[in-house]
């Protein structure tokens, strides 16, 4: 650009930058975008992910820029205002050079960043914290064996412990389904995949690459759904047994233990869906290499929040007292008892092991907070960004400005009146930047805690005042401190340069 510049241009007092070159601009949106793609669809593993992530913060970006358009044209439409600062303020938005767009979009998107981060930490951090109700175990010990159990009970009722459980817990593996083994399920399904992914083969051209994009989707769905059916087929089930059901647990299909009959089982409704079965499905179990075929009478829902002691499958009594089994339990226990107990047990038991959900919750805590402190940090930065656009906007109009405060010092406008009309400009860049970067950051944050983490959203008014409230700040304080050098300057030394 410096080598286009005419040696005349440079001679006058007066010159106006050189345009960019629309290739030029082009160019670097095409590399920007791209950068963002891959640097995305890397991080997720998952090119729909990364081209999601770049259309979404496209979409920000752009209702920034129109937020901001739409500011610079709605001043000019105001009526004609009574106050000299007020309506000097607002005028200043829409001048040519004003640089609006750029300082809105960039601080917009620093507030979309943290204010998206607060929402889902302090979100989660409040679901964690409330998570383990008043009258939930604090502790739970696995691999107690059957004949442990009342020496076990006993320390547990000597330390103090309160509301003492146990539960037995067979372990054993599903081989078979309605008649059809694990294998010939996890081969059907998987040839019904294969088959739904290439959808019709059809010989159009036109219509190639849209069946290209949907097998594609296809497949990563059906991945997901393939790895979890795969797990609830596979993984070695943990079973009980009981004559009534855990609290928490309501039957929503068939009833508990109907069919004197058969052998009956109780199925967890989201874990029946994975394995495709039904009221009246037949599971046969290996239980340490002895077959056990049992009938589904019943599906139920279970309340997980309750931390109580819970399973997927659930067994009527006398099917599985014969079998090999241990004992899970659970106990409340005293705050700052849990270490003295797990001492006692590790002396008596060995084998038994003592999970402290207290502590378990509380490095969870600890864990997501510093990942929140963490990406709002980095977050901070985008900020900083924006608030150096908008300096920068200020600095490289500070002879025009110089003049503009000479010129309205002159006309009987006080300094604290030029200060006021220019912390009106910047207060709206912040004001528009942050509305918008709020309800962009409310949308993703709603998006990410109801579909990914499938909590329930809740509205809190204070982050997103906050958020407004120091984007307005802070636009505010970047604009006076950028134009403080032509505030503070007199008007006879500008007047005379000029």
């Amino acid at each position: 650009s410096i080598l286009r510049v005419p040696p005349a241009r440079v001679l006058r007092r007066d010159a106006d930058p050189l345009p960019v070159h629309r290739s030029t601009t082009i160019l670097a949106a095409l590399v920007l975008v791209g950068g963002l793609f891959a640097i995305a669809a890397a991080q997720a593993e998952s090119l729909v992910e990364g081209a999601l992530f770049t259309a979404a913060l496209a979409v920000s970006t752009l209702a920034l820029a129109l937020g901001a358009l739409a500011l610079s044209k709605g001043i000019s439409r105001l009526p004609r205002l009574s106050s000299v600062t007020l309506r000097h303020g607002l005028g200043a938005l829409a001048r040519p050079g004003a640089a609006t767009v750029g300082a809105i979009v960039a601080l917009g998107l620093g507030v979309l960043v943290v204010l998206t981060m607060a929402l889902v930490e302090r979100r989660l951090s409040g679901e964690l914290a409330r998570e383990l109700p008043a009258d939930a175990p604090s502790a739970f010990l696995v691999d107690v064996q059957p004949d442990q159990w009342p020496g076990v009970s006993a320390l547990l009722a000597n330390a103090g412990a309160r509301e003492i459980q146990s539960v037995p817990v067979v372990m054993a593996r599903i081989s078979a389904i309605d008649g059809r083994t694990v294998e010939q399920i996890s081969n059907e399904r998987g040839e019904n995949r294969a088959q739904d992914a290439e959808g019709p083969r059809e010989s159009q051209d036109s219509d190639r690459t849209n069946r290209s994009e949907e097998r594609e989707n296809g497949r990563d769905r059906g991945r997901d759904e393939d790895r979890g059916r795969r797990w609830a087929l596979t993984r070695e089930q943990r079973l009980t047994y009981g004559p009534t059901l855990p609290k928490g647990n309501v039957i929503v299909e068939g009833s508990l233990w109907s069919d004197p009959q058969v052998a009956e089982v109780s199925v967890e409704k989201e874990f029946a869906d994975e394995l495709s079965v039904r009221v009246g499905s037949r599971l046969v179990f290996d239980v340490q290499g002895v077959p056990v075929e049992l009938k589904v009478t019943s599906v139920r829902t279970v309340d997980w929040s309750t931390f109580g002691i819970n399973f997927y499958l659930m067994v009527e009594p006398g099917v599985l007292e014969g079998a090999p089994q241990q004992r899970l339990a659970s106990a409340r226990l005293a705050e700052g008892s849990e270490q003295r107990t797990q001492d006692r047990l590790a002396a008596s038991f060995p084998n038994v092991t003592l999970l402290r959900i207290r502590e378990i919750l509380g490095k969870i805590l600890g864990v997501l907070r510093r990942i929140g402190l963490g990406v709002r940090l980095l977050g901070a930065f985008t900020v900083a960004s924006g608030i150096a656009i908008l300096a920068g906007a200020i600095a490289a109009t500070s002879v025009k400005r110089g003049r503009e405060v000479a010129l309205l010092k002159t006309l009987g406008l006080t300094r604290g009146g030029v200060a006021s009309a220019f912390a009106t400009e910047y207060a709206l860049v912040g004001l528009v930047a942050g509305l918008i970067g709020a309800i962009g950051a409310g949308v993703i944050a709603w998006g990410v805690l109801t579909k990914g983490f499938e909590l329930r959203w809740v509205f809190e008014l204070l982050p997103y005042t906050i958020a407004i409230a120091g984007s307005v700040a802070v636009s505010v304080a970047a604009g006076l401190a950028a134009s403080w050098r032509a505030l503070a300057r007199r008007p006879i030394e500008v007047l005379r340069e000029g």
